[in-house]
């Protein structure tokens, strides 16, 4: 199915506004405003997903290690009726296919790195290398099961943003993570070029979610 223009029917400037947004809210706005005006009512981009906040508390460990460890109840209730203990992860947006339950999972890693006015020591940084977790059996699993979304591209989608985009050290590291997934991750290198970040949504990885 082809993908429709996500471009052309919004004024950029309006959306990120003199005063600039958070990164995160940037993304969120543009990324709803460009699927409403070509897909309307057919995508929600929302922020902090839930569908992973407590899949560590839920796991089940063996008796051997429940033995050997410092050991609590993770069935337990707060005085609200709530689980007292809810351990999982929480990502930055969802985008949703509302019609065919397609989502795609993400994260915007902001870092430091090393560039023409720094030294190498400037991208010293590690949220970048906290994105592999994703790439980790149990959670690529999980994710691709709430996903839906083909085998033929990861079920997530990692933004990075700040001078680790020109960083000539990080971008290797991160290309060579992502070999033969390349759809998967961005470097939102300028963020005020909404339209590119849009192109390659569009191009890379919206057919996915139709």
């Amino acid at each position: 199915m082809a993908t429709k223009e996500l471009r052309k029917r919004a004024n950029w400037q309006t959306i990120s506004g003199k005063n600039a947004l958070k990164i995160e809210e940037l993304f969120q706005r543009s990324l709803q405003t460009a699927l409403d005006s070509a897909y309307p009512n057919k995508f929600i981009v929302d922020r902090h997903p839930k569908e992973f906040g407590d899949i560590y508390s839920n796991f089940s460990l063996s008796e051997d290690i429940l033995n050997k460890i410092y050991n609590v109840d993770t069935t337990e209730l707060n005085s609200k009726g709530k689980p007292k203990y809810c351990w999982g992860i929480s990502m930055d947006f969802a985008i949703r296919n509302i019609d065919n339950g397609k989502i795609l999972f993400g994260e915007i890693k902001r870092q430091d790195g090393w560039i023409e006015t720094t030294n190498m020591q400037a991208g010293r940084g590690n949220a970048h290398e906290r994105s592999c977790k994703y790439f980790t059996p149990g959670l690529l699993k999980i994710i691709r099961e709430k996903s839906k979304i083909s085998n033929d591209i990861l079920p997530f989608w990692i933004v990075f943003v700040g001078d680790i985009t020109r960083d000539p050290r990080r971008n290797r590291e991160i290309a060579y993570w992502f070999q033969e997934y390349t759809n998967n991750y961005y470097m939102w290198r300028d963020t005020s070029d909404i339209e590119d970040m849009l192109d390659f949504f569009k191009t890379n990885l919206l057919p996915y979610l139709l």
